[in-house]
């Protein structure tokens, strides 16, 4: 019975202390910002399929009908990760997405980024060692 409690309490501590996962830093995504000079523009066009994916509580990507964005919130975000949180949006446009005045899930958006593909990749996979998968 020990020998089973030993092995038991091994397993659980050997699993606690693996690698957690790798989360991508604020400061890293505004570092490339800053890096690969990303110019902000004021609003894009929305449609109704468009998406969006977690980087951060201050950033997502915003994937348009052809496009990319990195979205930029006035604040960080938790709404972005928590379901029990989420505030209505808030537009002002159905169509467009406007710096200042409309919100993703509650939060109002600061700056808009276009991103290239590569760009839209190179971000979703920061901070994770080469060959990882998403």
């Amino acid at each position: 019975m020990r020998a089973a409690s030993l092995v038991g309490a091994l397993f659980l501590m050997s699993a606690c202390s693996s690698t957690p996962p790798v989360v991508v830093e604020t400061q890293t995504v505004r570092d490339y910002v800053e890096v690969g000079e990303l110019e902000d523009v004021k609003h894009i066009r929305v449609y109704n399929h468009d998406s969006w994916s977690y980087l951060t509580d201050d950033f997502v990507i915003y994937k348009g009908r052809a496009d990319n964005y990195l979205l930029e919130f006035r604040r960080r975000c938790p709404e972005l990760r928590d379901n029990s949180r989420i505030s209505s949006d808030h537009r002002y446009d159905k169509n467009r997405l406007r710096v200042n005045e409309d919100t993703l899930r509650g939060c109002r958006i600061g700056k808009i980024y276009p991103l290239t593909d590569a760009q839209a990749t190179e971000l979703r996979h920061l901070g994770k060692a080469p060959g990882e998968g998403n």
